[in-house]
């Protein structure tokens, strides 16, 4: 599949926040309340730090990474539904795996069907906090 990447603007703000009630919010709701207000302050801040998925012109999913020295730390990655289960989602994480890094971290909410797809990948849980599994794979570098 032909995907390209661009960093995340301002004017992403409508894609963002509807992938995000689509898919992250139903996970969250189950736990907490969702705070739109702390939605819109944090993807202010942040939005430049997302990359934002394409297929043509048709923005089709979101990922954000942090580089922690030698290793890589996924803190989100959201594939519109259309797009999950066609193996998008495994072609991401392992362009990740491609990079010198030790170990790539990450941190799903305990109910997120992604655990499964997460173990599938070799990603094994650390422990879990506050509703959420923290996961990593360590990478023979």
């Amino acid at each position: 599949m032909n995907i390209k990447k661009r960093k995340c603007k301002k004017d992403d703000y409508a894609f963002v926040y509807r992938l995000m009630k689509t898919t992250l919010f139903p996970l969250i709701e189950k736990f907490q309340p969702v705070d739109k207000n702390k939605f819109d302050e944090k993807f202010y801040k942040d939005y430049g730090k997302m990359v934002i998925l394409l297929r043509g012109k048709r923005r089709i999913g979101l990922y954000e990474v942090k580089e922690q020295k030698r290793n890589l730390y996924v803190s989100r990655i959201f594939l519109t539904p259309f797009y999950q289960g066609k193996g998008l989602g495994s072609q991401i994480m392992k362009s990740f795996e491609t990079h010198r890094y030790r170990k790539i971290t990450l941190e799903v909410w305990e109910n997120n069907p992604a655990v499964s797809f997460y173990k599938k990948l070799g990603y094994v849980i650390t422990k879990k906090q506050n509703h959420k599994y923290f996961l990593e794979k360590k990478l023979a570098k």
